[in-house]
């Protein structure tokens, strides 16, 4: 079994960089497992939207004879099954999570002990762990690669994907960065670096964009979010790993730019059975900087349930938000930079 190595390994490594501009780093990409794709399109969702599409059509030319009085019935009893059918399956899958050992972990209001300094599982015996990071902008990037570096531990059946929003050259750059440090700490052969790479997806609505265009570059968000997620990483190819890594089993985000609708067409996927519902189990982390109320991202997640946990860096905060939990400043060591 491959020893866990402390992610003061990734800190001693990159505070020697501090003082470097952060532009994407050249020898990162060079590394073959730090695969970079703009995603133009959606294949597990596409083969489903023209399945849809098809049988729709071929509903329609054998219904044709039918009286409009009938096809107006026929589509209202369809929508009110199909409505049926994902509300049903959204709360059922909310209370198996909730019943006693079917979550890894129960969301609480109550305020737990700082979980900064407790050890992260032993994972190296697993046959596969796949992370995928959705990066924001700005201060929320540079949170999420904190929390990245205090929970990592270099092992060899580990594969780190990073969405990113096309554009955002400082979420790339910094993601590039710290997958640099990870292959400096890990050099060579050494497989303890795992693989990774990076998905950049059209972003939900940019700043100043009208309100009345948002839903269009929204859904086109959401099919290139459920590419990025039903994508096989290419370093990890069926052959040697079976289908381990098929989907991913974590997903974290910290909120803005495509956070929740990325998790949305998680949840959604999973409702129409197209993905295990034991995968793609979903972390939202509120941002240090909130400590009065949660951001509307935040809310979202509280609201609709999707997310498997709703962690805060405040105390107060967990007091405030039922169902939220508190998970210690796991992002705020950036600060201390």
């Amino acid at each position: 079994m491959a020893p866990t190595t402390s992610a003061s390994v990734l800190t001693g490594k990159e505070e020697s960089r501090n003082d470097q501009e952060l532009k994407p780093d050249t020898r990162a990409e060079t590394y073959s497992q730090l695969h970079v794709e703009t995603v133009s399109g959606i294949n597990l969702t596409a083969a489903a939207f023209v399945a849809g599409a098809a049988s729709s059509t071929a509903a329609g030319l054998v219904l044709s004879g039918l009286s409009w009085p009938w096809l107006i019935s026929l589509v209202i009893t369809v929508g009110i099954v199909l409505v049926t059918f994902i509300v049903y399956r959204h709360f059922e899958m909310i209370r198996r999570r909730q019943k006693p050992g079917g979550s890894w972990l129960i969301p609480s209001n109550t305020p737990q002990p700082n979980a900064a300094g407790t050890q992260v599982p032993n994972t190296t015996s697993l046959p596969a762990i796949y992370f995928t990071y959705i990066l924001g902008s700005g201060g929320h990037t540079a949170e999420m690669i904190e929390t990245i570096k205090q929970s990592f531990r270099g092992q060899a059946n580990i594969h780190r994907r990073y969405i990113i929003s096309i554009g955002d050259t400082s979420s790339l750059a910094k993601a590039r960065l710290l997958e640099a440090t990870i292959k400096d700490a890990y050099p060579g052969e050494d497989a303890r670096a795992g693989t990774s790479d990076i998905f950049l997806i059209r972003r939900a609505r940019k700043v100043h964009q009208p309100l009345y265009t948002a839903p269009f570059t929204c859904l086109i968000s959401a099919f290139h979010a459920a590419n990025a997620l039903t994508r096989m990483p290419n370093p990890r190819s069926t052959e040697d790993h079976g289908k381990g890594f098929r989907y991913p089993h974590v997903i974290v985000t910290n909120g803005p730019a495509n956070g929740f609708i990325v998790c949305f067409v998680a949840h959604l996927l999973k409702i129409f059975y197209l993905v295990p519902e034991n995968r793609a189990k979903m972390v939202y982390i509120e941002t240090w900087a909130r400590s009065k109320t949660m951001s509307l991202t935040g809310k979202l997640f509280l609201k609709t349930g999707i997310a498997d946990v709703v962690g805060v860096q405040h105390e107060s905060l967990a007091r405030i938000f039922k169902g939220s939990q508190y998970i210690g400043p796991v992002s705020a060591g950036f600060l201390q930079r």
